[in-house]
């Protein structure tokens, strides 16, 4: 569960994607062609591992911009908002890969230390604490994991989940581990897939609101400026 929470971060894809020819712009759940594949339950333990897995990150970005501009670009709607978008994601899952990239370095020779650190991280507790108060739990839930969050929340949810996993990486791998992570953060454009332009403002607006720690709330306002700059400029 531990990894679920910060959805792409230092985690590797597994899925198979489609080839171009494959694509069917008609199917309802157009984005299922890619088979988006939930997250490994660890960070491959071997060099060996990583070095299978981690291609497929990259194949996976290029799945979505083949639909996007196939299917989804004339219709107004797109996976990625902007080709500079795309090409951050694409680029910094083709250095993950690269073994002559300093990102790729760090990650394999700390393979052992980014495993023990999300196993054994207080995060999710912390995250719930924050966000339990504002669970919506579906109409006769039988499990505790029953529930949606509004959109700001989720938004909110998953910038403290960066915020802290890049925090304890720092603690337990050291600060060269955690400005990897924090590369990775931003060139992934994870927080703009989990919030847009409205949520981004909503939760801004009412930071105050929620129980966040100084560093949290001050990385928060950073990231949130962040995306709602990069909407505005579109």
């Amino acid at each position: 569960m531990y990894l679920k929470t910060f959805g792409f971060i230092l985690s590797v894809f597994l899925f198979v994607a489609v080839s171009s020819t494959e694509i069917n712009c008609e199917r309802e759940e157009i984005g299922e062609q890619c088979e988006y594949p939930g997250l490994f339950s660890s960070i491959p333990n071997t060099i060996e591992e990583y070095n299978v897995a981690c291609p497929k990150f990259k194949n996976y970005a290029k799945c979505l911009k083949d639909l996007d501009d196939k299917c989804l670009s004339e219709k107004g709607l797109a996976f990625f908002a902007t080709e500079e978008m795309y090409e951050s994601v694409y680029g910094v899952a083709s250095d993950i890969c690269d073994e002559d990239n300093l990102i790729y370095e760090v990650i394999t020779e700390n393979l052992s230390c980014l495993n023990e650190t999300f196993e054994n991280s207080p995060c999710y507790e912390e995250i719930e604490a924050i966000t339990n108060e504002f669970k919506i739990y579906l109409p006769n839930a039988t499990d505790e994991n029953d529930y949606d969050l509004p959109a700001e929340i989720y938004c909110l949810q998953e910038a403290i989940s960066s915020v802290c996993y890049t925090n304890d990486i720092g603690k337990n791998c050291g600060t060269l581990a955690a400005d990897m992570a924090k590369e990775f953060v931003r060139r992934s454009y994870l927080l703009s897939f989990s919030c847009d332009n409205t949520d981004a403002k909503v939760l801004l607006a009412d930071v105050d609101r929620y129980k966040l720690k100084s560093h949290q709330q001050d990385y928060l306002v950073e990231v949130l400026g962040e995306i709602i700059n990069r909407y505005d400029d579109e």
